[in-house]
């Protein structure tokens, strides 16, 4: 059996789900981290590796997951930046004083701005601008190569071909070369295989994949519903709710926060409105929209009509979509039509709470299936 490795950086939290192809759940782990992802301008981005291959191997260790069957890696990663000098290290955070930033000005995109307008002798030793999964995947493949999420949330996409294309103009305005910013990959492109190194660490197929990925918002996005045009997704996060959905390429009026890449490289998803109807508070859900969320309180009641509301295939869980994108980069999944309507199939709520009743009436089981 071949299996799919997903691994999500968001909140506090590293994540990692195996799966095989059918989209089944083999393992999931989770570890804390100290420093929250949003704040990634407070922590050494070797640590983040360092935490992340922590908890591979803890999940091989305990025999989780099968070495041998592993075919691919997916990740998804909160919004980053990661300035790389000419011996390939990345910049410490201290050193540019990262620590002393204003927390309402850690945008990715403003940090490196006001960073090169404060340390422009940086410009003459940077190698490359990474984000953090491009800084991991590189650890681990040896791959210089970022995504279109990257290119579009430090706002230095080509507004001619948004996500696709680094923008020249804007490039030269900030004193950057077209060389010190990573070759773009649109969608879960396969990036780089393991380093010999890891390898022999973890017992990792040679030839194993990593590939490229997206935000965590952007990967529930979509694996939560269909992208059909005008497709509606309601995400419920801890400090409301959110309607986005399914469209075209932005507009050069539209804002970076108001518009999302899709991971997968062919549509965009548009907020629509903010602090939406939320079901969680007893409201009305929206018609003809699909409602996911990474958690849900345990003690939540649903005041609401749960044989209406749909919720997509992950709500309430970690999400699959990093290690289904992976397959997608292998070549796996050529036809995608059965990604929604068969192997994540939205549900209505009551769906959901009856399958939740189930799994917690069920007899032990070993919660950690050897792939």
């Amino acid at each position: 059996m071949s299996v799919l490795l997903g691994i999500e950086l968001q909140g506090s939290t590293v994540s990692l789900l195996a799966v095989d192809r059918k989209g089944t759940v083999l393992a999931q782990l989770q570890e804390p981290v100290s420093v929250p992802f949003q704040q990634w301008w407070g922590i050494h981005p070797d640590e983040r590796v360092r935490s992340v291959r922590a908890l591979l191997q803890h999940a091989l260790q305990e025999g989780m997951i099968r070495p041998a069957a592993v075919a691919a890696i997916g990740i998804s990663c909160e919004s980053s930046l990661v300035l790389v000098d000419a011996e390939m290290e990345p910049i410490p955070p201290r050193a540019l004083n990262w620590q002393e930033l204003d927390p309402v000005a850690t945008l990715p995109r403003q940090v490196l701005r006001s960073t090169l307008a404060s340390y422009p002798s940086i410009l003459r030793g940077l190698h490359c601008v990474f984000d953090l999964q491009d800084w991991l995947r590189y650890r681990w493949t040896g791959a210089v190569a970022t995504t279109t999420a990257f290119a579009w949330n430090i706002g230095l996409s080509s507004s001619r071909s948004p996500g696709q294309r680094w923008d020249a103009e804007e490039l030269q305005q900030l004193g950057l070369e077209s060389g010190q910013v990573p070759p773009l990959m649109p969608g879960p492109h396969k990036i780089g295989t393991l380093a010999e190194e890891l390898v022999r660490e973890t017992g990792l197929p040679r030839g194993t994949w990593f590939c490229g990925g997206g935000t965590p918002q952007a990967a529930r996005l979509w694996l939560a519903a269909e992208p059909r045009p005008g497709q509606g997704i309601v995400l419920l996060e801890p400090d409301g709710a959110t309607l986005w959905r399914v469209g075209g390429e932005p507009k050069s009026t539209d804002s970076i926060e108001d518009v999302i890449p899709s991971p997968y490289g062919d549509h965009w998803y548009h907020r629509e409105a903010v602090e939406v109807a939320d079901p969680r508070r007893g409201d009305t859900p929206i018609a003809d929209v699909v409602h996911d969320a990474t958690s849900i309180d345990s003690e939540q009641s649903w005041s609401v009509d749960r044989e209406s509301m749909v919720v997509s295939a992950d709500f309430g869980a970690p999400s699959r979509a990093p290690a289904l994108l992976a397959g997608v980069g292998l070549g796996w999944y050529r036809d995608l039509r059965p990604m929604w309507r068969k192997r994540c199939r939205c549900g209505s709520l009551q769906q959901w709470i009856d399958q939740s009743i189930h799994d917690e009436g069920s007899p032990d089981v070993e919660t950690r299936e050897q792939t």
